[in-house]
């Protein structure tokens, strides 16, 4: 890993220091003000510090030796005895492998399950939730005289039921609300927060603003300030918790701040405290946790129980339209008493969002 350290006059001119020696992947480590010349301390400069690095390719791995071939030694020839022991163990062997393949071939008694069972496992909803589904529900075919299409409709209302627990972002008459959006790398979120941005600016005509503490990456944050400038909205970049409060002090008479924060590996317990540690300085801060609808169930669960130390009210979904199955969606609503806010449907800014719909979802998880 390549470190330098980076001294400038302002922030804006470290950290395109920073970008031009190390490129748009230098990670920031550590930033600091300090006053430079001056007389004991008073009249001097204002200067601004930053720590970076970038990380450099690996060594090419030295050879290893080869060790010299094991010699082959010749095994003692075996008794009578132990011929006739090595025999006996190789015709139980025989014996037992021929057991096997006869019990296999036999017919199983299997638990008879509802037809549209299997339809929701195939859609990646987890067993366990799809036996509680369709529990109940009445068989169909010509025997019970029950429409297929009338079962179907009955497990797309229990469907429904699950997803009822919808909102948004609610702009309170007075004061200003603060959004954060935490989840983990590559969900979108600085996308996803331009998009709202847009739409409270554009459509409802809010006096808005947004924070990123994403500083880990430049590109990052040059993302967020050119959506911010075509919006028209102020962006603030704050390194720490300090800042943040300043910067939500700052800020408080808009309507609406919302805030991005770097996408954190729910494995890395200091990243996430960390985290914590940022949005503890506002109780009133409305989290949001963002996943990708095309996270495998099993990872999912963990990046919610992980990043259930940050207390998040509200779950969004990005890549909708990237999917294949929505299971995951819906376990996580079955599992966790979540409010869902928004889904994202595409790239397009400030198009591809909008609100969930529990009846739209329910069909979509239930497709063929």
């Amino acid at each position: 890993m390549k470190v330098k350290v980076f001294t400038a006059s302002n922030m804006q001119e470290a950290m395109a220091q920073v970008k031009g020696d190390l490129g748009r992947d230098a990670v920031i480590l550590h930033t600091r003000r300090f006053r430079r010349g001056g007389f004991l301390g008073f009249f001097g400069k204002e200067m601004v510090e930053v720590m970076a690095a970038l990380d450099t390719p690996p060594p090419a791995p030295v050879p290893e030796r080869k060790a010299p071939a094991p010699q082959v030694l010749v095994p003692p020839r075996q008794s009578d005895d132990d011929a006739k022991v090595t025999a006996l163990q190789l015709e139980i062997s025989n014996m037992r492998k021929l057991v096997e393949q006869v019990l296999a071939k036999l017919p199983r008694q299997e638990k008879q399950r509802h037809p549209l069972y299997e339809l929701l496992v195939r859609n990646d909803i987890d067993a366990v939730i799809a036996e509680n589904l369709v529990q109940g529900l009445p068989e169909e075919g010509p025997l019970t005289g029950t429409n297929p299409a009338f079962v179907r409709q009955l497990l797309l209302e229990r469907l429904t039921n699950h997803l009822q627990r919808v909102e948004g972002i609610v702009i309170p008459e007075s004061g200003c609300k603060v959004v954060a959006f935490i989840g983990p790398t590559g969900v979108g979120k600085t996308t996803t927060i331009a998009k709202l941005a847009a739409s409270f600016a554009f459509g409802q005509g809010l006096k808005l603003a947004v924070v990123t503490a994403d500083t880990y990456r430049i590109s990052a944050v040059e993302q967020l300030k050119t959506y911010a400038d075509i919006i028209d909205v102020p962006l603030d970049i704050v390194y720490t918790p300090d800042e943040m409060k300043a910067a939500l002090y700052r800020h408080r008479d808009k309507r609406l701040v919302l805030i991005d924060t770097a996408g954190r590996s729910p494995r890395n317990h200091y990243q996430l405290a960390e985290l914590q540690a940022l949005l503890a300085v506002d109780p009133y801060i409305e989290t949001h946790l963002v996943l990708s609808s095309t996270t495998k169930y099993a990872d999912a669960l963990e990046t919610v129980n992980r990043f259930s130390v940050c207390s998040p009210q509200k779950f969004l979904f990005t890549k909708i339209d990237e999917a294949t199955n929505f299971g995951t969606v819906f376990n996580l609503l079955y599992q966790f008493p979540t409010t869902l806010s928004y889904i994202t449907t595409g790239q397009n800014v400030p198009d591809d969002i909008e609100m969930a719909n529990p009846a739209k979802l329910a069909n979509m998880i239930l497709r063929d």
